[in-house]
């Protein structure tokens, strides 16, 4: 079975902050562990999980997100027409990121400030 887990150690401060927002990442173990404490720091709330899972889970109910952050968009075509998504990769592939009307892409490396103004601009629904 996937694991599966959500965090709350973010400051609480932020927590209330308008820029905050519900993350839902899949990636690997320890590109996930790197993108939540960055996301945390700035006050969102971060979920992680397996893609099979968390796809799933978004399609019960179970879980929302107002971004969701992976290097496997494929198991999130779903939904595409409702879901911000940014996708992340070192070779990212511009076709599959074309079925998804509110797409970033970042090719990694990227910098922390290029994560943070990419997951601002989805959740806030400001994407050029």
């Amino acid at each position: 079975m996937a694991s599966y887990s959500e965090s709350s150690s973010a400051p609480p401060i932020l927590l209330n902050s308008p820029a905050s927002a519900q993350i839902l990442v899949v990636e690997d173990p320890f590109v996930s562990s790197f993108l939540r404490t960055v996301l945390q720091r700035r006050g969102h709330k971060v979920v992680t999980g397996e893609a099979d899972r968390a796809s799933a889970l978004l399609r019960e109910g179970s879980v929302t997100a107002n971004v969701v952050i992976t290097n496997r968009p494929e198991a999130f075509l779903p939904f595409a027409g409702t879901l911000p998504l940014l996708y992340i990769a070192a070779n990212p592939d511009p076709a599959l990121a074309s079925q998804f009307p509110t797409c970033r892409v970042l090719r990694k490396p990227f910098r922390n400030d290029e994560l943070l103004e990419a997951v601002e601009e989805l959740a806030h629904g400001v994407v050029p």
